[in-house]
């Protein structure tokens, strides 16, 4: 772990200080830059905590499967091709995915990209394949030539100092 506001390496966990309203782990030099924090002590291991009953797929494993998607590009061609494979209107499709008319109208046009469920609703309805896995960014893979460079605050922020009097 390194100080957020220098970048030295930390010694043991660091200092915990205010610095302009934002609470940073620093070093001891830096430390004198802002106000210490005392940290609270740990609740004791006999203390009572109800615990609550969880739903079956908690929220941040639904929104993870969600991120982990993506729509087609060419969702467009493909929601108008089967709307009009099966003669239907894009008043008729608005009814059965229980949309407007004017988002579907947009999402036929290009000018939207159907949000993850509203896109699981047009695959179901009309049969059709609209969601992808995503593809994972390629990561930067730091080469022998390249140093290790990790951004503080202390590169950004530019600290001014009141004079005591």
């Amino acid at each position: 772990m390194s100080c957020e506001l220098c970048g030295k390496p930390l010694r043991g966990r660091g200092r915990k200080v205010l610095i302009a309203g934002a609470v940073l782990t620093v070093c001891g030099e830096c430390a004198k830059y802002g106000s210490p924090i005392m940290e609270k002590p740990k609740a004791s291991r006999f203390t009572y905590k109800p615990t609550r009953v969880k739903s079956v797929k908690p929220r941040a494993v639904r929104r993870r499967l969600v991120e982990e998607l993506e729509v087609v590009e060419d969702y467009a061609e493909r929601i108008r091709a089967a709307r009009e494979a099966l003669g239907w209107t894009k008043e008729i499709l608005a009814e059965r995915v229980k949309e407007k008319v004017s988002v579907i109208r947009r999402i036929e046009s290009g000018a939207m990209v159907p949000p993850i469920p509203l896109a699981r609703k047009l695959e179901s309805v009309l049969k059709v394949k609209l969601l992808v896995p995503a593809l994972a960014p390629e990561l930067h893979q730091p080469t022998l030539t390249s140093k290790k460079f990790e951004l503080t605050l202390g590169d950004i922020a530019e600290i001014k100092f009141r004079r005591k009097r």
